[in-house]
């Protein structure tokens, strides 16, 4: 049974609990399952350290001296989330301004239950295309989270672990073996002592180096018999 983590940003308890029945009732009908955290404000939802969700459904108007919907998006989109998105709003001249978030739809007040099973169907079709998994990187700015199919390699720096991905390279902290043994099923492997590689990203090998993207990366001497052999067992070799 597939499972989904939702958080419901809504300042109105009653529309917040309409929501979690159409929820439950989606589930019901497709058999799978959501666990869901409801909150009346942004800010209380963009502390909350545990949000890894798979979709959000975020209102738009939260209330006067609060923060407002889309600021709260623009926050959780800069800190790299990927969640589906989805507005909610009485006020249809929004819409546009969810592009600037990728937000998936609107969902405009009052909610038809049989319209929004055809978004949600849109958004399990979208999460079915990801091939990775959400991995948690804390950094001296905040939470970070990238998905794993986005991740060339990760390596040790001096008290620093270095994410690469094909945009940038984000800065942590913690063992490399510890995310070794999360992403181990997701196709890495360490190539060094200081250097786990995403194969699917490997391009050529090069001796002692193997490129990955457009970069070289070493391949230690201790590790690279059993490097290569799960790269041909990558390739099918």
């Amino acid at each position: 049974m597939k499972q989904y983590f939702a958080a419901i940003i809504e300042d109105d308890p009653s529309y917040a609990a309409y929501l979690e029945e159409c929820l439950a009732r989606y589930s019901a009908e497709r058999e799978c399952l959501f666990h869901i955290r409801t909150y009346g404000r942004a800010e209380a939802f963009l502390a909350d350290s545990r949000s890894i969700d798979d979709m959000v459904f975020m209102d738009v108007d939260l209330g006067d001296g609060w923060m407002d919907g889309l600021g709260a998006a623009r926050v959780l989109r800069e800190r790299g989330s990927m969640a589906v998105l989805f507005f909610i709003t009485n006020m249809p001249q929004y819409a546009p301004s969810g592009y600037e978030v990728d937000a998936i739809d609107y969902c405009i007040k009052p909610i038809n239950y049989n319209s929004l099973s055809v978004k949600l169907d849109k958004a399990v079709r979208v999460l079915g295309q990801r091939q990775g998994i959400p991995v948690r990187i804390k950094t001296k700015e905040g939470l970070r989270v990238a998905s794993s199919s986005d991740i060339l390699y990760i390596e040790v720096k001096g008290h620093n672990l270095m994410f690469h991905t094909a945009q940038e390279v984000i800065c942590s902290y913690g063992g490399l073996s510890d995310r070794e043994r999360e992403l181990q099923a997701r196709e890495f492997a360490r190539c060094s002592a200081s250097v786990l590689v995403n194969l699917r990203y490997v391009t050529g090998l090069h001796g002692d180096e193997i490129t990955v993207g457009t970069e070289r990366v070493k391949i230690g001497r201790s590790r690279k018999k059993e490097f290569l052999t799960r790269l041909n067992q990558y390739l099918g070799g």
